[in-house]
């Protein structure tokens, strides 16, 4: 599928950046082509505008500024014979000559290609009646029926192809560097795709398989009931509970999902106001701390008074107790969970630490992983669904702080969260 979707990106790529390039080169080589051609066009119309003189009965003469070179001067009679004899006059071959008789008079200067060279020719109908010429000192009467300026522009021509060359191998290279190039961006730029899309898969297939068994239970369990419906709830009091539990726990596993899934679409919002963080710690610890009476587990705090943030309270909270369930659920009897907070120079920072179990070294780049529960310190069997630290995560990156988890094995666990003062 990700090599189908690169193949697309590099082709489009390729398309769109090769059609920049033929625009780009033809647009510069008619450019080119204009401005020679126009140089040669402007000085060819000017002398014909000077061909003939005012009078009655117009003069022809090969007229020209001597730092230009001149075009050739071609009268044709009303018989078809060639008149003009500029001893200023390119050579030109005679099969060429004789073509340029066989064009029409046009009012602009065309191009023409006559075998190896190319020209550019203004064909000029004459005034009616005889025109004065002169001819070799001598003054003539002759009936005209064209007068030809030629141009030899086989310079701008070569010009010119070497131009189209330079250009045709400059796209050529282009488009080429636009492939290899393309398959490398579009590769780099489907790795975090890729890694979206693996995680997702993943995502799926833990959620899934998460949400099998508390459905497997609950349809045994039921499947248990109606095999004995004599009975009264009492007596099937066990299979109703476990009903129950399977049900609070995948209740609890779709919401953590929802949580997740709304927060990847970002469509969580964090709503931030003024917080006395001490204050929600010190609320949130003495909710917890009769359970941890009842484990037989020290809870102990170490606030800082007057620490205000912004941030959003039921998020915060949300945070807080994920921490302290964590810590009390993985802390033995007999054991100590400690909670203290800070200020510091551009925010606030709290810390959850425990001496339980703790996490295995290998185990720690991934505890904030979706589903992920370490041998020891992350199991089914304590009712956890392996989703609680990333919310967390997600949690303390809205508001634009960081988490640090740091453990010993067999000496306890330490979360420790940054939070900054202001949005």
């Amino acid at each position: 599928m990700f090599a189908k979707i690169r193949n697309k990106l590099v082709i489009l790529n390729a398309l769109v950046f090769f059609i920049i390039l033929i625009s780009g080169s033809t647009a510069l080589y008619l450019y080119m082509e204009e401005r020679l051609v126009d140089q040669v066009d402007a000085a060819m119309i000017d002398q014909s505008r000077r061909i003939f003189d005012q009078g009655q009965s117009p003069m022809f003469r090969p007229v020209g500024r001597p730092i230009d070179r001149q075009a050739v001067l071609l009268v044709w009679t009303t018989e078809g014979k060639l008149i003009n004899t500029n001893p200023n006059q390119e050579e030109m071959d005679e099969a060429d000559v004789l073509e340029f008789q066989k064009i029409e008079p046009h009012d602009l200067p065309q191009t023409y290609q006559f075998g190896e060279h190319s020209y550019r020719v203004l064909t000029v109908s004459p005034p009616p009646g005889n025109t004065l010429i002169e001819l070799k000192g001598n003054l003539f009467k002759v009936s005209i029926s064209k007068v030809q300026l030629v141009r030899n522009i086989d310079s701008e021509q070569t010009i010119l192809d070497r131009l189209l060359m330079v250009l045709t191998a400059g796209t050529l290279a282009g488009g080429i560097v636009t492939v290899l190039a393309g398959l490398f961006l579009a590769g780099r730029a489907l790795v975090p795709i890729r890694v979206s899309w693996d995680k997702q898969q993943q995502f799926v297939a833990d959620a899934s398989h998460e949400l099998r068994t508390p459905l497997a239970v609950i349809q045994s369990q039921a499947e248990l009931l109606f095999r004995h419906p004599e009975r009264t709830i009492e007596e099937e009091s066990e299979k109703i509970s476990n009903v129950y539990k399977e049900t609070r726990r995948m209740n609890k596993l779709v919401s953590d999902l929802l949580t997740l899934a709304r927060s990847d679409s970002n469509q969580m919002e964090i709503e931030r106001k003024p917080l006395q963080l001490d204050a929600l710690l010190a609320d949130v610890s003495w909710q917890f701390a009769q359970m941890a009476e009842l484990r037989d587990i020290e809870l102990t705090t170490k606030l800082q008074p007057g620490i205000q943030i912004e941030a959003d309270e039921a998020r915060l909270r949300q945070l807080l107790v994920i921490l302290l369930d964590n810590a009390l659920k993985y802390t033995p009897a007999e054991g100590k969970v400690h909670v203290s907070c800070s200020r510091t120079s551009h925010g606030a920072e709290f810390e959850v630490e425990d001496t339980g179990e703790g996490i295995a070294r290998e185990d720690l780049p991934f505890v904030f992983d979706r589903f992920f529960r370490g041998d020891k310190v992350r199991t089914s069997s304590d009712g956890g669904t392996g989703l609680g630290l990333s919310i967390a995560q997600w949690i303390v990156e809205a508001h634009h702080g960081k988490i640090r988890v740091d453990s010993t094995p067999g000496k306890g666990t330490s979360f420790t969260v940054f939070l900054p003062a202001k949005k």
